[in-house]
Formats: C-alpha cells, structure tokens, sequence
C-alpha cells in the first residue's frame, strides 16, 4: 500500500495538532488560541488549495516542504507559548 502526497501531508498535520495539545497541556500549562491550536491544519489547507497552481516554484509542489512547514510551524508555536 502506497501513501498519496495528500495523505502524508494530512498524517504530519495531525501528528502537530497532536503535539501542540498535549505539549501545550502537560508541560506549558497553556491554552491555546484558536489559530495557533490548528496552525498545522491551515497550512494543510493552504497546500490542499495550492498544490495544482501553476507557475508556482518546483520546490513548493513537494510534500516534504508542506511538511517541513508544519513541523517549523509548531516548533515555533511552542516556542513563544514558551516565551
């Protein structure tokens, strides 16, 4: 069985959502606001969107960038949940 880009992509998104709850939760001791709770699931939607745009560079059209993108995405939300 092989996976689809858009099935990869959607696997990280929740693997993300996943961790900023239970990040947030158990070791911030913080509630997350509505954007930042589901950053990885805009940015999934913003790739669902735009995967079939033309003129966009080659480098965007690969999943490992999507994917990349969410996880720097919620490193970075815990991060300033952080600060």
């Amino acid at each position: 069985m092989r996976l689809t880009s858009e099935i990869k992509v959607s696997l990280v998104a929740a693997i993300c959502v996943l961790a900023l709850a239970i990040i947030s939760k158990y070791s911030l001791n913080a509630e997350l606001d509505l954007v930042s709770q589901y950053g990885p699931v805009w940015i999934y939607i913003t790739y669902v969107i735009t995967r079939h745009k033309k003129g966009k560079p080659n480098v965007c059209n690969r999943p490992l960038f999507w994917s990349l993108a969410m996880i720097i995405a919620t490193a970075l939300i815990l991060v300033v949940y952080r600060v």
